[in-house]
């Protein structure tokens, strides 16, 4: 890579075009001519830019004068010009202790400068702040001006593919799910949180350039004090949060476990502008470059994804038993509370809320000067990513390889199947009594004579409330257990892949049918019968007696 482009893109080496990554094929593709460009080869890129410009630093660095201090009760260290240092530091008010600055490769390979002066940010944030004075965290704000400060803070940019693990809340299957971090910026400062810095992002990586002693003039910097596993965890976090909007769609409920595994990514140390306030127990920061703001305080809030569909499944079972009680008030409330409690009781479990902090944000940002004033934009696709780095969802096909699929659960004809299903398994007593029934016929007889399909009440019973069961319960997790998967071909098309045993659903399946042990056989009725012993015996010659008693009854 030549000195003069920079590492946060990667280059066409064919026509040394920009090229983003395809997350489908897993490499680098130019929008210009189409040419490939491997992972390790940009990464390759990247070690001979920084070669370079450890040279150019090399002879930049004699003769500055700078200060390190750090802080003895939060470990923070900051770097000052030469009588510039403050007494206190900024981040917990303790009293700062200079020494030598021993560790200048400690200073970035990139930097991104400030765009918006003191004075600009400062009356912004306190705009911010009266104009949410009814809110906790504006009034926060406005009495937290006093520590208003303006920081270059140490960030790691990181660029790379990633594979996620993605789980359902309440289901054993993990999806695996591929994506792409184009330029993510993660803050390798111990004493500020990585997620509410990561909410006045974006950056413009435009206004990046290669690091110099100039830039950081009269200005604070925070040296990057989190150890390589503490910026591992925070990368990790930050790409869940990356992936959590189209796992989420995807899944179709914000109850998702995703466990992240880092391949091979590139990161670039840079120095980005901060202002933050920390008063009490709140945080305030804002871009330096775009003007973008985010605040967080003690507030939370919890939320319930899952009692949506309980709630579903209650409404309509109370309408049905409207239906035949003829709408009666009271016994509209009885059955709906009686429902509540058997469909809550029994979905909630292994169900838990899902706790987030409030984080109040204004929109995306960019800044700019129109006749030596500063102007902000702001707009949902300022500063949006070129590049589709959407996540991709990979499954094995029939030869082991994984290969990009788009996943779906409901469909017409499953919901169909399912219906059957139910019906068949509370009627079944009926229908083998038709057949048989219908066998015995004789000339000129009507169907219905002798056919007595009440009598079957005592199946129907057991039957219904087995199919209850698998709808409160089972539906729901052998759906999202057997995906309907469609591979992702390379012109574009779709096509149906697995077995349709794979994609089946029965409400059998509640009683463990059709499930693939770690041996990978398949569990049969007949399996899971044996493995009960006596009681299996027990449990098979009961339901067989009392699915042939109440065919007989119907018929005879």
């Amino acid at each position: 890579m030549e000195a003069n482009k920079t590492p946060l893109q990667v280059y066409c080496k064919n026509c040394g075009a920009p090229a983003g990554f395809d997350i489908v094929r897993q490499t680098y593709r130019c929008t210009s001519c189409g040419e490939l460009t491997g992972i390790r080869e940009a990464r390759d890129a990247v070690y001979h830019w920084r070669e370079l410009h450890k040279k150019d630093m090399a002879g930049s660095a004699a003769g500055q004068e700078l200060e390190e201090h750090a802080c003895p009760a939060c470990g923070a260290r900051v770097v000052f010009g030469a009588g510039e240092a403050s007494e206190t530091c900024d981040f917990c008010g303790s009293r700062l202790v200079r020494k030598a600055l021993t560790e200048a490769a400690q200073l970035p390979e990139m930097i991104i400068p400030f765009f918006l002066t003191p004075e600009e940010a400062g009356a912004r944030m306190l705009a911010w702040g009266k104009a949410h004075e009814k809110t906790p965290e504006g009034r926060g704000v406005v009495s937290g001006m006093d520590s208003f400060r303006g920081y270059y803070l140490p960030y790691q940019i990181v660029r790379g593919p990633v594979t996620a693990q993605v789980r359902r809340d309440g289901n054993d299957r993990y999806y695996t799910c591929k994506g792409y971090l184009e330029g993510t910026a993660v803050n390798t400062s111990s004493q500020l949180d990585n997620l509410i810095l990561n909410e006045m992002e974006p950056f413009d990586w435009s206004a990046a350039r290669p690091f110099e002693y100039g830039y950081i003039a009269g200005r604070s910097v925070k040296l990057n004090d989190a150890s390589d596993m503490e910026i591992d965890r925070r990368i990790r976090e930050e790409t869940r949060e990356d992936f959590r909007p189209e796992a989420e769609k995807v899944m179709q409920t914000s109850g998702v476990e995703i466990q992240v595994e880092t391949g091979d990514m590139s990161a670039i140390p840079a120095l980005l502008p901060v202002y933050f306030i920390r008063s009490g127990g709140l945080t305030a920061v804002m871009n330096g470059q775009t003007g973008r703001i985010a605040v967080t305080g003690e507030r939370k809030k919890k939320r319930y994804p899952w009692i949506i569909e309980p709630a579903i499944y209650t409404a309509l079972l109370t309408c049905l038993m409207g239906l035949w009680s003829h709408w009666n008030p009271e016994m509209l409330f009885y059955s709906a509370l009686v429902f509540a409690c058997i469909i809550f009781g029994v979905m909630s479990e292994g169900r838990t809320s899902l706790v987030r902090r409030v984080i109040m944000r204004s929109g995306t940002a960019k800044a700019r000067r129109q006749d030596g004033v500063l102007q902000i934009d702001e707009a949902k696709y300022i500063l949006k990513n070129p590049y589709d780095n959407t996540p991709v969802f990979y499954e094995p096909n029939g030869k082991g390889e994984q290969v990009p699929v788009r996943v779906r659960f409901y469909t017409p004809g499953r919901w169909i199947s399912i219906l059957i299903n139910a019906l068949v398994t509370v009627f079944l007593p009926a229908i083998l009594a038709a057949f048989l029934h219908w066998a015995e016929l004789e000339p000129g007889q009507a169907f219905l004579d002798g056919f007595k399909p009440l009598y079957g009440a005592a199946w129907y019973t057991l039957a219904a409330f087995i199919v209850l069961l698998y709808f409160v319960k089972g539906v729901r997790k052998d759906v999202y257990d057997h995906p309907i998967l469609y591979e992702l071909l390379p012109n574009g098309k779709q096509r149906l892949m697995g077995k349709r045993r794979d994609r089946r659903v029965s409400v059998l399946s509640m009683f463990g049918i059709g499930a693939v042990d770690s041996d990978g056989k398949r569990m049969t009725v007949f399996r899971l019968l044996r493995s009960m012993g006596g009681a299996g015996i027990f449990l098979a010659v009961t339901m067989l007696f009392l699915l042939l008693g109440s065919t007989m009854a119907i018929i005879y």
